[in-house]
């Protein structure tokens, strides 16, 4: 029997009063990112699960538990954004990102196994690769993986144009996010969209490096927003699983008017 045919609909108006209320307590979110920076006055109050960097010495991959701190400050700002959302959840960091903001796949295949592995429901990722076929199965095999695992992929789509396929955001079970100019407590759906959820994105205010803070624009910092929304409904409603949320999460948004 199939995620499908295994889907348990709560009442929407307890569903909405998880998202309106909930804080998303006891649910675990994996942050795939550049690092995360606790000592930075914005994430006062967070202590991180479990904080992990995966690199790779050119042959084998290094898989490192403690080994803290952001390199870039991309991954601060993204802890910040779900952490203001869901305070509850509990939040782990994944390094797969450099200095540069960049990763390989594999690198961040092995962050989303490492996070799967150690019982996240949520799992982050503020970042994209161009969606050419000769990378999908880079990308296929863990978000297959983490579907069938009850584990919700959360993807941000291209800076560019939501209409530019990248991974993971185009996988059909990934709920990719695009950031518009909005409240931050406004969630937006767009149904005939692959990128179909649009949340925050411009000129918004974050935490970065070195207890600084800056204002950004991207889809990067509107996936978070919706990582802690469905944080808080899995706190209040822990049974529902991938099939269920992205469904149920465009029932409860907002619907878009305009076009993407």
């Amino acid at each position: 029997m199939g995620l499908e045919s295994s889907i348990s609909w709560p009442d929407l108006t307890l569903a909405r009063r998880a998202l309106d209320e909930g804080d998303g307590a006891g649910v675990k979110v994996a942050i795939i990112d550049s690092g995360v920076d606790v000592s930075h006055p914005a994430l006062a109050g967070l202590t991180l699960e479990d904080e992990v960097t995966v690199s790779c010495d050119g042959v084998n991959l290094r898989i490192e538990d403690s080994a803290g701190g952001d390199v870039y400050g991309h991954g601060t700002a993204v802890a910040a954004l779900l952490h203001n959302i869901a305070p509850g959840a509990r939040v782990g960091s994944f390094r797969a990102l450099d200095s540069s903001n960049h990763a390989r796949s594999f690198v961040i295949a092995e962050c989303v196994n490492q996070a799967i592995n150690r019982g996240y429901q949520v799992i982050n990722c503020s970042f994209g690769c161009r969606g050419l076929p000769r990378y999908v199965l880079d990308y296929k095999d863990w978000v297959d993986r983490a579907y069938l695992e009850g584990v919700q992929i959360v993807a941000a789509s291209s800076n560019l144009d939501s209409g530019i396929r990248e991974w993971p955001a185009y996988f059909p079970s990934v709920i990719s996010v695009r950031g518009i100019d909005c409240g931050l407590d406004e969630l937006y759906h767009h149904p005939r969209r692959h990128v179909s959820f649009l949340a925050r994105g411009e000129r918004v205010e974050v935490p970065w490096l070195h207890g600084a803070t800056k204002i950004e624009t991207g889809s990067s910092y509107a996936a978070p927003l919706v990582s802690g929304r469905i944080a808080r409904l899995l706190g209040r409603l822990p049974c529902l699983n991938p099939a269920a949320v992205k469904p149920l999460l465009a029932e409860l948004a907002i619907p878009y008017p305009g076009d993407c």
